[in-house]
């Protein structure tokens, strides 16, 4: 009887040995295959669709477009890597950049495991070992003398050691990209480099003169302040009319396009005359009477467009208890977001520096700290919960990798031992990491919509946010439950069927966990060959494109959602997955050195692969500058943490036969060491990375444009250390010895900018942005002297020498101190009384008439990529941003309602900056109705139409000005109605409707579309924008 149960043993271990080599070899051939075949594929088809294998070769500015790649198979590599890291960080970014250096570390990092790893370590295992079988045999399982686990012990605190080496030296690399990111003069130009956010407001300070006091205390002081605002109603009514403009465009395209096309019959020569769309009305389908689309559409948007103006004007929407303040310098913003402002727990607390206009959360402005804590706890609560649930799923999954355990544990699945050796290997290698694969393609969803709920105030917090978390799954649920699932359902077994015996079952665990690889190894396979490949294929665009493009894709907005969108990266969801793999790789370096290999050929291969898609296809709308590899380096973290507990849990388990004392104290020691140098990165880098240190301000210190910093005399750097960064100046702001100097530097112009933009129109003084005044020599004329209110008259300005005296404060009470880099209180409103008075004749008066207008050539608006444009000054304002002729109806253009000839001037003025009052005369006029405040002055050539050059700055440049004074308010305060986007046709038809559309105040485009006459198909070209969306490029760009 006992020798049957031995032969039965015996024959179960043998067949457990052959499923377990036929996983491996089956998983190794079918990949290889589909990888190959895959590959062949991209080879073939990347030439037949330029949009999804190298859009960035052309949808993208001149400035980060990447060359043509040539028509090569392998041409697509060489040209990846003939660009260098500089260039590449200057094309991609610095976010794309640190993803792509941590794939290259972890191939450098395992390429050395692996020569270190297989031929010391393998032999180890297999030679007189235990004979468990199979793949097993070259695992720390299959070791039966104590001093071979010397070398597993020296080369896991080798590997260890130089993980963490790497990490330091990758965050330092990355602390000094981050510095010169920060300190370049094109992240200077953009307006999160100087604005910080402040949340948690108490209501008796969140006002502009308790924030202004609060905050003008740093270097130069306070520049612009945005009182936060949330405008449901008109939120509500730019999503209708969003709506509304893309069905209006579907409803004219459908009429146009009925004109052409193929004839009834070929003797037909009359033209076809368009048929205007009908339609229902009702939800209900087939209810309802049939209605004139176009007129019913461009009657509901005429009236929304009425309605969201005069809602943007009437500013009845409360404050929120948050506000963004800008100031004059880099330094003062950094230095201010690190102070403790409120004496009380959870009040102006936290604030945020570098947040971008495009990255602000709108909805959670007026959320308060406690809530957005609970609401944090709450999401982790129910992450938990998820991932132990998602556990049954996953365990099933990971466990048809071991058909014997399954069968022992659930007796009515004993048929899938009668299959074939080969079809228990294909089901044991490809199927589990397939399914679990799929099974965790669903999670992202998931975790999106918890971070989305937690209450942060940026989007790229928001993706942080569901980083963590989806990390938290991978190692949960594929990493620790994959490894453990079929050595539990043993464990369970042996418990049920013999009680509970301590030693046995910490033998059993000891003995499974390192068979746990050959999962792993299939599962580094199958992402290893097929990932890259299914990457560069771009399946699902390439197929989502052809049935857009062909089926449903017929107006030019349709059409360029397909063709002109690129495609964006998404780090919370592709740098977990490579952080999972560097910890299986890690865990399994020592324990089943075979998955080294394996583990280098992934990192090589995504290096390879993503590497070309930043440079060819992937976009990155929000530059954060890196903030997602810190996040990667502490998950690595965990894989190194993870491999030293599983080795010291192998040796305690071992230790019931071997002495192995000396091996377990050790590894003790390496894990508190570990712990130590994480603890020790966390305090180091953690202040680096978020903002910048003092000493990059001091002329002492010499940071060239790759971070690195050259120590200069320490004298000068101590006095220094106030140092303007704005546009990567490194000049120093002169301090003036007395007030009467102050207030003279501010009139004559000595600083570079000392304007200070209060966007609360609801405040009695109604503040705007100060314009500079330039300086006065010696009484000359100069050729940018401020404006009189009077048109034909100059102000005559007191000399330096007749302003001997400050002038006097209205409550000096409260201006005991002064500042000596910021401007007072009262100098602040004096500046703005002093430029609204400067600018009186140059202001657009509703309901007068408009004399003053710059001799621009207004033809085509600024959205046409390729096409000769000039720029309105008061172009993207909102109302009256694009002037308007009948004879360039038929060029490509925006065709604006206000700015066609013959129309009342009157009606023309600026979309409001923020939500204005009801002015009553010019001085008291709020921000929204005033001109955009800027450093010159036109000269009188311009004024009076003549074609002279303009001074600088461009009007590009005032536009841009202009979208960075507004760019923390709400986007619905100054939304403006989306063009609707027609094609042209050559029998123009669609001017017809463009003139019917203006004369309804309705704003048309007709950038780069165009129609087929013959095929009665519009398609779109030569443009890089969407009609409307170039503001949020100029924005981000600060260009």
């Amino acid at each position: 009887m006992a020798s049957n149960s031995t032969g039965n043993d015996a024959a179960q271990n043998q067949q457990n040995v052959d499923s377990s080599i036929g996983a491996f070899v089956s998983s190794l051939l079918v990949n290889t295959a589909v990888a190959a075949a895959m590959f062949v594929a991209f080879c073939i088809v990347r030439h037949w669709n330029r949009k999804i294998f190298q859009p960035r070769t052309y949808l993208v500015p001149e400035d980060v477009r990447s060359p043509p790649l040539p028509p090569g198979i392998f041409s697509w590599i060489t040209a990846s890597f003939s660009v260098r890291d500089n260039e590449l960080l200057e094309k991609v970014g610095l976010d794309a950049y640190m993803f792509l250096r941590f794939l290259r570390m972890s191939a450098m990092f395992f390429a050395g495991c692996t020569f270190l790893g297989v031929p010391i370590l393998i032999p180890l295992n297999v030679i007189d070992g235990s004979n468990v079988g199979g793949l097993t045999n070259m695992t720390i399982g299959n070791v039966r003398e104590s001093w071979r686990l010397w070398f597993h012990l020296i080369l896991t605190i080798v590997f260890c050691s130089s993980a963490v080496i790497l990490l330091w030296r990758e965050m330092q690399e990355y602390t000094r990209r981050r510095h010169a990111f920060l300190l370049s003069e094109k992240h200077a130009k953009t307006p999160q480099a100087t604005t910080i956010l402040v949340t948690a407001i108490p209501d008796g300070l969140n006002t502009e003169d308790a924030l202004y006091d609060i905050f003008n205390h740093f270097p130069r002081g306070v520049k612009k302040i945005w009182l936060t605002r949330h405008p449901k109603n008109i939120v509500k009514l730019c999503r209708e009319r969003d709506q509304i403009v893309k069905k209006l465009e579907m409803a004219i395209y459908d009429y146009i396009r009925s004109a052409y096309g193929k004839k009834r019959c070929k003797k037909e020569h009359e033209e076809k005359e368009p048929v205007r769309p009908l339609g229902r009305m009702s939800i209900i389908p087939f209810v309802g009477k049939k209605v004139d689309l176009i007129d019913v559409y461009s009657n509901r948007l005429s009236q929304l467009n009425r309605e969201i103006s005069s809602a943007q004007e009437v500013g009845n929407v409360k404050t929120l208890s948050s506000a963004f303040i800008q100031f004059h310098t880099q330094f003062a913003a950094h230095s201010a977001v690190q102070t403790v402002v409120h004496p009380t727990t959870f009040n102006m607390t936290p604030m945020y520096a570098e947040i971008s206009p495009l990255d602000v959360v709108w909805d959670n402005m007026d959320m308060h700290p406690i809530i957005r804590k609970f609401r944090h706890f709450l999401s982790l609560g129910a992450a938990t919960a998820l991932a132990l649930f998602w556990t049954v799923p996953v365990i099933f999954v990971s466990s048809i990798a071991n058909i014997a355990s399954i069968v022992e544990t659930f007796k009515f699945l004993s048929f899938l031992q009668d299959l074939p050796p080969k079809a228990l290997g294909v089901i044991e290698g490809v199927l589990p990491p397939l399914f679990l694969a799929i099974l965790m393609a669903l999670l992202p969803i998931i975790l999106t919509f918890m971070a989305n709920n937690e209450g942060h105030v940026r989007h790229s917090s928001i993706t942080l946010s569901v980083m963590s978390k989806y990390f938290f799954f991978l190692v949960v649920n594929v990493l620790l439950v994959s490894a453990l699932s079929g050595g539990f359902l043993q464990t369970w077994d042996k418990i049920s069927k013999g009680g509970f015996n301590f030693v046995e079952i910490i033998n059993l665990l000891s003995q499974n966990l390192p068979g746990a690889s050959t999962f792993f190894i299939t599962y580094t396979l199958l992402k290893a060959f097929t990932g890259p490949v299914l990457e560069l294929l771009q399946i699902t665009p390439l197929i989502l494109n052809f049935l857009f493009t062909t089926l449903l894709a017929k107006s030019p907005r349709q059409i360029w959602d397909v063709q002109g969108r690129l495609i964006c990266v998404d780090y919370g969801i592709i740098f977990p997955l490579q952080t999972l793999m560097f910890c299986i790789g890690i865990v399994f370096s020592t324990m089943a050195p075979l998955i080294l290999p394996f583990v280098t050929f992934y990192f090589i291969m995504f290096y390879f692969v993503y590497r070309h898609q930043f440079l060819y296809i992937y976009h990155q709308p929000i530059e954060t500058g890196g903030l997602a590899f810190p996040r990667a380096v502490k998950q690595s973290y965990t894989g190194i943490f993870i491999c030293e507990i599983t080795i010291l849990g192998i040796f305690m388990a071992k230790q019931v036969t071997l002495n192995i004392v000396p091996q377990m104290v050790l590894m003790g020691m390496l894990i508190v060491a570990t712990a130590f140098s994480l603890s020790s990165m966390q305090q180091a880098f953690s202040p680096l990375v978020t903002f910048l240190p003092v000493a990059l301000f001091s002329k002492g210190l010499h940071v060239d444009k790759d971070g690195f910093v050259t120590n200069g005399n320490p004298a000068k750097a101590i006095a220094q250390v106030f140092v303007s960064t704005i546009a990567g100046a490194e000049e120093g702001v002169k301090s003036v010895k007395t007030r009467a100097q102050h207030f003279v530097a501010k009139l004559t112009g000595v600083y570079e900018d000392k304007s200070v933009m209060a966007m609360d129109n609801f405040s009695d003084r109604n503040l705007t942005r100060v314009s500079d005044v330039p300086t006065i020599d010696s009484g000359a004329n100069h050729p940018h002297q401020p404006q009189s209110p009077q048109p034909q008259s100059s102000p005559q300005l007191q000399s330096p020498s007749q302003l001997q005296s400050p002038p006097q404060l209205q409550s000096p009470s409260q201006f005991q101190s002064q500042p000596e880099f910021g401007l007072t209180k009262q100098e602040y409103y004096d500046t703005v009384e002093i430029d609204s008075y400067n600018r009186a004749s140059t202001i657009i008066k509703p309901g007068g008439p408009y004399e003053h207008t710059p001799s621009y050539d207004q033809h085509i608006h600024p959205f046409a990529g390729s096409l000769d444009q000039h720029i309105h000054p008061f172009a993207g304002a909102g109302l009256g941003s694009h002037q308007y002729s009948s004879q360039h109806l038929s060029s490509p253009s925006l065709h604006h309602p206000y700015m066609q000839p013959g129309r009342s001037e009157s009606s023309l003025r600026d979309r409001s900056a923020s939500f204005a009052s009801k002015p009553a005369s010019v001085m008291d006029r709020p921000v929204s109705y005033m001109d955009r405040p800027v450093s010159f002055k036109m000269s009188d050539n311009a004024l009076s139409g003549r074609d002279d050059p303009l001074p600088e700055p461009s009007p590009a440049d005032i536009e841009l000005e202009r979208m960075q004074d507004r760019a923390y308010c709400h986007p619905a305060i100054y939304n403006v109605q989306t063009p609707v986007w027609l094609p042209q046709d050559v029998r123009g038809l669609v001017q017809d409707v463009i003139s019917k559309l203006t004369s309804m105040g309705i704003v048309v485009a007709t950038d780069g579309a165009g129609l087929n006459a013959k095929t009665a198909k519009a398609s779109v070209g030569n443009i890089i924008y969407a009609p409307g969306e170039e503001e949020r490029y100029r924005l981000e760009r600060g260009e």
